[in-house]
């Protein structure tokens, strides 16, 4: 869809004579046949007859101020000089709409640009290989006299427009949507109207076929599905391996926790084995504390304590001097130390083989669970090969389809590229003002002045 707009005029004589008949040939001054208009339907308008109508709209925006004053609307501001608006709708050459599907796209776009209750003609033609028509609106409103604003009405058209293919599902003008995206964000884009020079030369070159600018559209549109879908290829497979690595390090994680509880309950299991040797030792050490107790406070009886602490001493300290024994057994608090140090060592010595036991459980847990770890990356490596022999299979398939696509774009685009040549040449030999090279590639004049020919 490809909405344009002509600049507004000041007679309804002049454009009802350009839309209702055909084009005046060379020489002509005024041609009545109609060949060319395929239908015609007027709305909020009291006739059928757009002869008729066209005067209708011309008395209306006479009246203005008549009608202004009978609703007590203010008469003051600026007096309307150009109550003509007049723009087309374009259909890719590939659509056939019919006449129901166009009237209503028509009157669509005029209730989009705010014109709903306006007198307006709608008028269809056929001499262009693509389905068009002209909607012809009269700014005055017919009962209040006040005239509408058309300053945004460009942009409105090209939102409406984008809104009309997507709902379609076939956005035919890519460009259209990235330059309404940019607007949204603010950015200032500007897409002026084809200078009436250049279009006179690219239609003495390209027989004035807009054909050619919906080639470039498809071709573009293919071009932008086949690189969003590269995009979501892309996509997916960094998905898929963010999936893959997720999974294998909760499963990972699992197996981690699981070994870490078996070697808490496995380390329970043998502190409460335990308990009982625990016992046993603390109840002989309180029959031995009792008797070095009862021994050192006898004389006789601290034989007994000196025969223990010599047997830890030599135990304990084979190097030791004569001296040095001599004095542990003479000196009671010597022998208590001796004696309490021998105690903690048995202590030490039971937690010391406690602890061998969990080191020795927690080692046979740690290689079951080693076990399990390889068996995972095994699986883990075996389905990155699988992940990556298919994604290789799908980038293949998409070069493929770049291969193809590239083939199909270059045969398609071949005769535009090969008219570039005659285009540069004729800008050698143009006339009037000067032209630049990239407007002989932006889209025709959206609408010629009424009797200065072009199309329709």
């Amino acid at each position: 869809m490809v909405p344009a707009i002509t600049e507004g005029g000041r007679s309804f004589k002049g454009a009802a004579a350009y839309y209702l008949h055909d084009k005046r040939q060379p020489g002509e001054a005024e041609r009545f046949t109609s060949a060319r208009v395929a239908w015609v339907v007027t709305d909020n308008l009291p006739t059928d007859n757009p002869e008729r109508g066209w005067k209708i709209m011309a008395h209306t925006a006479l009246a203005a101020e008549e009608l202004k004053a009978a609703a007590g609307v203010k008469t003051t501001g600026r007096k309307l000089t150009k109550p003509v608006f007049a723009y087309s709708l374009a259909w890719h050459p590939g659509e056939r709409p019919t006449k129901e599907e166009q009237l209503e796209a028509a009157r669509a776009s005029i209730k989009a640009l705010g014109l709903e209750g306006y007198q307006a003609i709608i008028v269809s033609h056929n001499d262009e290989p693509h389905e068009h028509v002209h909607i012809l609106v009269n700014r005055v409103h017919p009962e209040t006299g006040k005239a509408v604003t058309i300053s945004n009405s460009k942009l409105t058209l090209s939102k409406w427009a984008q809104a009309y293919e997507q709902e379609r599902g076939q956005v035919l003008c890519p460009q259209r949507v990235e330059n309404n995206a940019r607007r949204k964000r603010g950015e200032y884009v500007r897409s002026p109207r084809v200078p009436r020079p250049v279009y006179e030369m690219r239609k003495a070159v390209a027989s004035d076929d807009i054909g050619a600018e919906f080639v470039k559209t498809q071709q573009k549109e293919k071009d932008a599905q086949l690189n969003a879908q590269a995009r979501q290829i892309q996509t997916s497979h960094a998905r898929q391996w963010d999936e893959l690595k997720r999974v294998y390090g909760v499963v990972r994680g699992r197996i981690k926790d699981n070994t870490t509880r078996l070697k808490d309950k496995k380390a329970a299991e043998i502190k409460a084995q335990a308990k009982g040797r625990w016992r046993d030792l603390f109840a002989r050490q309180r029959e031995q504390r009792k008797t070095f107790d009862a021994a050192e406070r006898g004389i006789l009886s601290k034989l007994w304590s000196m025969a223990f602490v010599y047997r830890e001493l030599r135990r304990e300290n084979r190097q030791a001097d004569a001296l040095t024994i001599f004095y542990t057994l003479m000196s009671s608090g010597q022998r208590r130390a001796v004696f309490d140090a021998a105690q903690e060592g048995e202590r030490r010595a039971l937690a010391r083989k406690i602890r061998q036991q969990i080191g020795a459980a927690s080692r046979a847990i740690d290689h079951e669970a080693r076990r399990d770890f390889d068996r995972l990356r095994d699986q883990y490596l075996g389905q990155c090969g699988q992940l990556r022999q298919t994604q290789d299979k799908q980038k293949t398939d998409l070069k493929a389809a770049w291969q193809t696509r590239n083939a199909e774009r270059k045969e398609a685009l071949g005769p535009i590229r090969e008219r570039a040549p005659r285009m540069r040449q004729a800008r050698h030999h143009r006339r009037g003002r000067s032209i630049k090279d990239d407007d002989l590639f932006r889209r025709p004049p959206q609408k010629p002045d009424p009797g200065q020919g072009g199309p329709s």
